[in-house]
Formats: structure tokens, sequence, C-alpha cells
């Protein structure tokens, strides 16, 4: 089996033939390849295998899965890394992984980052990519800014660090980065996010990757036309505004529900009210715990 027949195989395991989503979305179809030479495979690196799947190697802005996400079985040739590649015109730019070259990616973790390098020799569409150092790569933070951060399957929690989370999303489908719980309160009047670079609100939402479960600050994502407020037809939490969390009950479509508290039981005690049913104010229902998270529910 030839490399690029293994990286096709790799790619439509990881992201579910979501590149060519992208591509249709983005305007990409029907572009020709980009004209730049790949880098020549390093005939030195062991023949490595990942589960039984052979590693292989891509070169220069050729497709490749983050060390740290689930299949991480396309590395890059010495001298490049996987990171984040915008490729297209300004403006109708799609976002995938690619290997990009090591020279100048000197920004660390956590430092703000920009796309600001055009790839040379001119590819076509053009692309453009960041200076974060190996292993980490350019996405957008909660405060409006963008950010060096490690990379992660989407709720896997891979190579973050115990301290983090994987459940906060990158430009890639799929892909999020690791950072750390922000501790604000989810619970209507909330607090602990502030605002974002741009005035705006953020939220508290109670999210979970595969080890664990936390806070996060996020601004609201669009759903469609919904409005993200009570019953608010939605997909993932950040769908719902402030206060509210997407919940998905039986026998309905995914909705809008708020949070609410739970007491506290000592330790080593009873639980205060004696382990009876938290009812919801307005009628909303009966408080039901979030796994990982029990001090918080959601009404429904």
């Amino acid at each position: 089996m030839s490399i690029s027949q293994r990286m096709e195989r790799t790619h439509d395991r990881f992201f579910g033939r979501g590149l060519l989503t992208l591509t249709l979305l983005f305007g990409l179809v029907g572009c020709p390849a980009p004209n730049v030479e790949s880098e020549p495979m390093d005939v030195a690196l062991p023949a490595l295998t990942d589960l039984g799947v052979p590693i292989a190697t891509a070169g220069l802005f050729e497709d490749c899965t983050p060390d740290g996400t689930e299949f991480s079985d396309v590395r890059c040739a010495s001298g490049l890394h996987c990171g984040i590649v915008l490729v297209g015109e300004s403006g109708t730019e799609g976002s995938i992984t690619q290997c990009v070259p090591d020279d100048g990616a000197t920004i660390k973790e956590n430092q703000e980052c920009s796309f600001a390098t055009v790839a040379s020799p001119v590819t076509n569409p053009p692309r453009r990519y960041d200076r974060c150092s190996s292993g980490l790569s350019c996405v957008p933070t909660a405060d409006g800014t963008t950010r060096c951060k490690k990379l992660c399957t989407l709720r896997t929690r891979g190579k973050c660090s115990k301290n983090e989370l994987c459940v906060l999303p990158s430009q890639v489908s799929g892909i999020g980065f690791c950072s750390a719980p922000d501790k604000c309160e989810p619970v209507f009047p909330q607090t602990g996010c502030g605002k974002a670079k741009d005035g705006s609100s953020l939220s508290c939402y109670v999210l979970g990757d595969d080890k664990g479960t936390g806070t996060v600050c996020w601004s609201r994502q669009r759903f469609g036309e919904a409005t993200g407020d009570l019953d608010s037809p939605c997909e993932r939490s950040v769908n719902c505004q402030s206060g509210f969390a997407c919940v998905t009950r039986s026998g309905r479509d995914a909705s809008c529900r708020p949070y609410c508290a739970l007491p506290t039981p000592p330790d080593g005690g009873s639980p205060p009210d004696g382990g009876a049913e938290v009812q919801c104010a307005m009628g909303l229902g009966t408080c039901h715990a979030i796994s990982g998270y029990e001090r918080v529910g959601r009404c429904y």
C-alpha cells in the first residue's frame, strides 16, 4: 500500500470525510494542485506502526494527523511539524491540518499568534500558517484572541495534562485544544467569565471529555436560526444562552434547559435533603446531576 493510500485511509478514519465537506464549503473543488514539491521521505526514520497500521511520513503542506489526537499515524518528515493551515483566498479560507516548517516556529504555548506566514514557494490555492512551536497550533480562544495551544481529538483528553480538558473546538472539524477549566459558575445568574475582546459576554458551560468534566467560559455559538433560550433546539451546550445547557430527553430532540444547583453532601455524610429529588423553579422539572460534576444539574 502506498503512502498516499495509507494517509487517505487514516484521514477517513479520523475526519469522517470531513475534509471533503470543508472543501465543498469553501469553494476549493476544482482548484489545481499546490504548486509546491513535497519534502522527500526521511528514510532514516524507523518503520513504526500504530495499532498495526504503518505510520506514514508526510511532506511539506501534505495532510497530517496532529500528535496527541486519536489517530496520529501520519507524521511529518524531519524539519516539519503538523499544524493548522488556512487554505484559499482571504475571506473564503478553509482550515486543515498539514505539515509546516519547524524553521521560525518559536511562539510558546498560550502566547498570541496569527496566520501571517505565507507558504513559500507560493501555492495554488494560497496557504497561510502560524509560527507556534512544534506540538502547538494557533486557535481562537474564549477571550477573542488566537493563541498557541496543544491540539487534541475533541472530547478525548489525549496528551492534555491531568489539569486540562479537551472540550473547546479548534477551527478544524473534530479537533479541539487543551485548556484548563475556568471554575466559573454555570447556574444563572452566572459569574466568573467576563467579556471577550470585542466586548461580548461569555457564558459558563459544563463540558466534559473522556476523563473528566469542568466548567469553561465560551461565547455562544449559533445553531441555525435558534435563539438559544428555553427549549430552543441545539446541538451542543454552547448553542444555548447563558444559564442553559443542551439536553436530550427521552423521545425528544435536544433542547436548551436551565442549569440548576444541587446540595453538596458533607464528606462521608448523607445529602442535606436526605436524597430527595430537587425540583426546579417554575415547574421546569427535576434537577438531574451532571455526571462528573454532581453539584450542578440540568432541569428536565
